[in-house]
């Protein structure tokens, strides 16, 4: 189970800091544009264009770090106060709900990318291929199904075995 964790943790970490870059990227992107037309100039050619790229690769590359590193916003129903295993079934299944939301986010998305793809659609002002749009949605929502799989699974583990494997590991690596 702990190679299985380590190789998403440690990919869904990687995607995370691109989508943060990217995150960097609009930010600057924008900045650059406010100043240069408060100095009395056009702006950069695209920049909605480019921003809205940029946060589409932000959302859907930090949504599988989500999963992995259980740092979703959470509400806490009562779950707290049941016992260990009964906690770790109501978070299996709660992995599983997030893993058929992805999948059902990227099957939606693949039909749509295969309307805009179909139809030519271009950006406004510079005419990026829309189809560039989707493919942070379409893979972050294949990869967040991934990982919340993966938090499924150790939470399954934990289920039949009483212990939670990423805990005791990290336990481990402390000690």
């Amino acid at each position: 189970m702990m190679p299985i964790y380590r190789a998403a943790d440690w990919s869904a970490a990687w995607a995370a800091r691109v989508g943060a870059f990217c995150a960097l990227l609009a930010g600057l992107a924008t900045c650059a544009d406010v100043v240069i037309r408060q100095a009395g100039g056009q702006g950069i050619l695209g920049t909605v264009d480019i921003t809205q790229l940029m946060i589409m690769a932000t959302a859907f590359l930090t949504i599988p770090y989500g999963f992995i590193s259980d740092s979703h916003v959470a509400v806490d129903l009562g779950i707290e106060r049941l016992p260990f295993r009964l906690q770790a079934l109501c978070r299996m299944l709660a992995a599983l709900c997030g893993a058929l939301l992805m999948l059902a986010i990227g099957w939606f998305g693949w039909q749509q990318f295969n309307t805009v793809a179909l139809m030519g659609d271009r950006s406004q002002t510079i005419a990026l291929p829309m189809t560039w749009y989707w493919y942070p949605l379409l893979g972050g929502a294949v990869f967040a199904a991934l990982m919340a799989l993966v938090v499924a699974l150790r939470h399954a583990v934990t289920l039949l075995t009483g212990r939670d494997p990423v805990a005791a590991a990290r336990a481990g690596e402390a000690a």
